[in-house]
Parts: C-alpha cells; structure tokens; sequence
C-alpha cells in the first residue's frame, strides 16, 4: 500500500485522490482519508475528486462487466468456473435482501462505508441481481455520496480529536 501511495503522490494531489478511489482495493473509504492526510487537501475538495474517481468503476462495470463474462465464459472453461464461483458465493450472502428490497438494499450496501462494500461490489451485484440500470445507478451515486459523508465526519472528527489531545 505505501508503494501505491508513493507512485500515485507523484501526481497531483487531485489526480492521485481520483486514482485512489478508482481502485478496488481502495475506493473512496480509503482514497479520501489518504487525499486530506496524506496529500494535505482541503476536505472539500477531497470529497468531491475521490467521488468523481469512484464514479469511473459504475461506468467500467455497467459497461464493461457483461460482455467481458460472456466472452470468458466461452473461451475458458476454468475462468467459467472461477467467476461462476465467485458469483454464487456473492448471490448466497446477499439473495435475500436484494430479491426483499431491491434497489435500497444496493444503496444502503453501497452507503454503509465497510470493507468489501463499495462502488465495485455493488455494480456488480445490480447486474448478479438483474437490478434496472437506472435504478440500480441511483441507488449506487446515491450510497456513494452517503458513503463519501460518513467517511468525511469521520476522519474529521479523528483528526479534530488528535488536534484537540495534541
């Protein structure tokens, strides 16, 4: 991780705070409390470049993710295997509450910022689950911002308590 966060600093910090939220590993749980600790941004500005970089995903997994599938699906029988796993592991741990509440299951998934829980996951569950494109995106910016506030309060409420004891 400091490897990844030495190459990205030599861009600048706008850009660097994008790239980190574009990241699976990343996103903007970890992209933005980087961008105003480590890269010294203004926390506005922070937000607002780690939510533009972690819209990208939405865009490569809506886009990019069916027909990239379909294609390994039929070339390798492995790779068929491997994501067929994959995706049956993720539709047995979140079935039931995206067939119940559909779309506000994806935004509160999206919103609440845990580990494993972001942009990328849940574009690729709207599309596991078959959720409507357009409900599916709305419920997905919409826990993106949710997610990019919460996370906002809570490293400046870290950072004002270490202020405050130091």
């Amino acid at each position: 991780m400091n490897a990844l966060i030495n190459y990205i600093s030599t861009f600048p910090p706008e850009i660097a705070a994008a790239l980190l939220a574009i990241l699976p590993l990343t996103e903007l749980r970890a992209a933005l409390p980087i961008a105003i600790t480590v890269f010294g941004m203004e926390p506005g500005a922070a937000y607002a470049w780690t939510v533009l970089g972690n819209l990208v995903p939405i865009i490569l997994v809506f886009w990019l993710l069916p027909p990239t599938l379909a294609w390994a699906r039929k070339q390798s029988p492995w790779l068929k295997h491997v994501l067929d796993d994959y995706f049956a592991k993720l539709e047995r741990k979140h079935h039931d509450r995206f067939q119940r509440y559909g779309a506000l299951a994806l935004f509160f998934f999206v919103a609440i910022p845990l580990p494993g829980s972001g942009v990328w996951t849940g574009s690729v569950l709207a599309i596991l689950f078959g959720l409507e494109q357009k409900r599916a995106l709305s419920a997905i910016v919409g826990g993106l911002l949710v997610a990019g506030i919460i996370v906002l309060l809570i490293i400046q409420g870290v950072l004002g308590a270490l202020s405050f004891l130091l």
